[in-house]
């Protein structure tokens, strides 16, 4: 096996995914392949990595087990690959996630499949846990467990590709290469983009072949170049995946929310870290795998697009990740918030 020819310490960006489709799209982006890491962990249940320069920083990806997506796991996934990399001072989460719409009073939001979400929030920092929280008498959702915000560095870096994009438009399509493409992670045909109202179950079937496309919400308007936007707001995440239009309005209404997932809850206060979600689904009864692929792409395009604006020097100044942990131990803060659940 090929060896990076950099030192272990030299990485300064790490990048986790939770799915092998995410991990793919991830590897795709590389502008250079450095080989395996030069020391490897002692302990079994390591993580595996793949090393290599995106946009002229050097990144250790690595992705979650097979059987063990949710926050507890990327928690521990976190906390090795911070072992492994002490001077990784930026965190990214990256890979899917379920789009929240919404076409109804002031804040309409057109999200589409294949769209990006990153998590940006001046109240939250971005992402919050939708599901840890007290009911209360009057029927409102109160928060009880707050999550770290990204470092400056990332804050700065990300208002800086906003602004730029609002004049000349972001370079999304640009990222995912013909090759990937063909390798299944090109743009799904336009008709497996629907969005049926909230309260129409799916028909049944690996697909919505057989779903009435009268019940599609027809407030849509039109998105002719179907080149995908990039959306900033909060990112709602949880222990369970959302597939239920109702629940999925909830949390938008409660949380103010445009996306969500079920990773991000378990890693934001062991890895300061950015959220980006490429839209594969709209959080519903609909939700299938069609736009899986191409929605990893988006997601990994639009992170390799960021560090494009993380200056090479401020970066080597910033605080390591590791160092602004609030908790040393991944799965007691875990638990920790597990007890609390629900309590008054």
């Amino acid at each position: 096996m090929r060896h990076s020819p950099h030192p272990n310490s030299a990485y300064t960006v790490g990048w986790i995914s939770a799915l092998p489709t995410e991990m793919a799209a991830a590897k795709g982006m590389r502008d250079e392949i450095h080989g395996a890491p030069q020391s490897s962990p002692v302990r079994k249940g390591r993580n595996s990595y793949l090393l290599g320069s995106l946009s002229g920083h050097k990144v250790a990806l690595t992705s979650l087990p097979v059987d063990g997506m949710g926050g507890s796991s990327a928690a521990v996934v976190a906390a090795n690959m911070l072992s492994m990399f002490p001077n990784v001072r930026i965190g990214l989460l990256v890979g899917i996630g379920g789009g929240i719409p919404n076409y109804d009073g002031p804040k309409t939001r057109d999200i589409r499949l294949g769209d990006v979400v990153i998590s940006s929030d001046q109240k939250s920092g971005g992402v919050i846990a939708h599901d840890f929280g007290r009911r209360l008498g009057d029927g409102t959702f109160e928060d009880n467990y707050h999550l770290n915000r990204p470092p400056r560095l990332l804050r700065t870096a990300l208002s800086h590709m906003e602004m730029e994009h609002m004049v000349q438009g972001n370079q999304i399509s640009d990222h995912i290469h013909p090759s990937m493409q063909k390798d299944g992670f090109g743009l799904p045909a336009e008709a497996h983009d629907i969005l049926f109202e909230a309260n129409y179950q799916h028909e049944g079937g690996a697909t919505c072949a057989t779903c009435n496309p009268d019940r599609a919400i027809r407030s849509r308007p039109d998105h002719p170049d179907r080149k995908p936007v990039i959306h900033y707001g909060v990112i709602a995440s949880g222990s369970s995946i959302i597939k239920h239009a109702p629940t999925r309005d909830q949390i938008m209404k409660e949380h103010n929310a445009i996306c969500v997932d079920r990773e991000a809850i378990g890693l934001m206060n062991h890895f300061t870290s950015l959220v980006i979600r490429g839209i594969a689904d709209y959080a519903d009864s609909h939700k299938n795998d069609q736009w899986h692929a191409y929605a990893a792409a988006t997601a990994a395009a639009c992170a390799k697009e960021l560090l494009q604006y993380v200056p090479l020097r401020e970066k080597n100044q910033a605080e390591t990740a590791k160092r602004g942990l609030r908790w040393l131990d991944p799965i007691k803060s875990y638990m920790r918030v597990l007890s609390g659940r629900g309590k008054s």
